[in-house]
């Protein structure tokens, strides 16, 4: 997701205000009484623990205040270079925490992407995403099924699509001139729970701001990985049988990016990751009114219902 998208206002008065119920009160004889009604215990244990795990860092890896102050430095700068959230910029550091997939189900984010925009047009299904008439890039036709842990058809499940041009960019984020649904869509799966879609075939992209970043390219080749997102499609289904939303990204068989992934190579878990079939037969370009060749994708969703057991058998594991 290209972090240049995401401008954030700044204050324009960032000067502390005195809340207006607090003035005649003596300030410290309201403070005696309100902070133990407003200790959150959650929180308290949360950065206990943090601290816990920093000491640990400390004593067994030699963590110091200087590595500290070089990691938030360079967040900053990536944070200032993009315009992005912190929260997102920092995403490379414990995003792989919180992915699912234990329990055999599609593995989810749990997270709307900042690059999601509401309210993207309906298309039929089968049906083809908005893209301009001179969309770069090779059709792609996208199909599946979304199902329940018995392996039953969801029907009617609402799929939010979306996915980066093969510039990188995401459409509406940002005043380029790019209509703000291209590449954006949802549709609704049939009574067999399948769907279909053509778009085009999306591509690896890095972020110009960040790479122009000296420290963010050192620090990523520390770590082994590269500036880089491998390709991939976004994806939200909506099902009033489903026990949340599913949020999350489908990823290509045999990326090289995968390994490297500027987010972490663990994001692109196995079961996210989806065969192609390039198609080069004249014929079969011109039946499915291609002006090239063209590829197809296969993705089943297999979601957890109230109805469905807590765990099952992934497909990787029965392989």
């Amino acid at each position: 997701m290209p972090l240049r998208s995401f401008r954030t206002p700044r204050a324009t008065d960032a000067r502390p205000q005195r809340s207006p119920h607090l003035e005649g009160v003596d300030r410290n004889d309201h403070d005696h009484r309100s902070v133990p009604a407003l200790i959150n215990p959650r929180a308290v244990r949360l950065v206990e623990a943090f601290k816990d795990a920093l000491a640990r860092l400390r004593d067994e890896e030699g963590l110091t205040f200087d590595d500290l102050n070089a990691v938030t430095d360079l967040l900053q700068q990536m944070q200032t270079a993009t315009g992005a959230p912190l929260a997102l910029v920092a995403m490379p550091l414990y995003s792989e925490l919180f992915q699912g997939g234990q329990d055999g189900y599609t593995p989810s984010d749990d997270v709307t992407s900042p690059t999601f925009i509401p309210g993207s047009p309906r298309i039929d299904n089968p049906g083809t995403l908005p893209m301009r008439p001179d969309e770069p890039g090779v059709p792609l036709v996208v199909s599946g099924r979304v199902l329940d842990g018995h392996g039953q058809p969801l029907a009617d499940a609402k799929l939010d699509i979306y996915h980066a041009a093969n510039n990188g960019d995401y459409a509406g984020l940002y005043d380029d001139g790019v209509p703000r649904y291209n590449l954006r869509g949802h549709l609704f799966t049939d009574a067999d729970g399948r769907y279909t879609y053509t778009t085009i075939t999306p591509v690896a992209y890095a972020d110009a701001h960040v790479m122009a970043i000296d420290k963010a390219v050192e620090a990523t080749a520390a770590l082994g990985r590269s500036l880089y997102r491998p390709a991939h499609i976004h994806y939200e289904v909506h099902h009033p049988d489903l026990i949340r939303p599913w949020f999350g990204e489908i990823y290509f068989t045999g990326d090289p990016v995968i390994p490297v992934d500027f987010v972490g190579a663990k994001i692109a878990h196995p079961a996210l990751q989806a065969d192609t079939t390039l198609h080069e037969d004249p014929e079969d370009i011109a039946a499915h009114g291609f002006q090239g060749p063209y590829r197809t994708m296969e993705f089943d969703f297999v979601l957890k219902t109230r109805t469905s057991p807590d765990t099952i058998t992934s497909k990787e594991e029965t392989a």
